[in-house]
């Protein structure tokens, strides 16, 4: 079965449109709300402008859920996770190993 693929012309699509594009070829999407989003493995930055109630989507389960500028746990064992964001803000999760943890802080 070949690949699919998609051609835009234009050079200024919309995010839902990317998004879809995205899902459309199989990859994970974090979340749906149009935040900056960086991730690795085990962290999770996110940049909000609007704020409020997120839904962040990892790939794999994690042990737990860290929220490293706050030094609180927000879940353990997950594949998703809950957080309210203030607006214009900007946070960083850890979303591996407990034991890790201390070599981050």
């Amino acid at each position: 079965m070949p690949t699919p693929s998609v051609y835009m012309a234009s050079p200024d699509l919309p995010a839902p449109v990317l998004r879809g594009i995205a899902r459309f070829a199989g990859v994970h999407l974090y979340n749906e709300d149009g935040d900056v989003l960086y991730a690795t493995p085990d962290l999770l930055s996110v940049h909000t402008v609007s704020g409020g109630i997120r839904t962040f989507n990892l790939p794999n389960q994690g042990e737990v859920v860290y929220d490293l500028y706050n030094e609180q746990f927000l879940a353990r064992n997950v594949t998703a996770f809950n957080v309210e964001l203030s607006p214009a803000s900007t946070t960083l999760y850890y979303t591996g190993k407990e034991k890790l943890i201390d070599t981050l802080k």
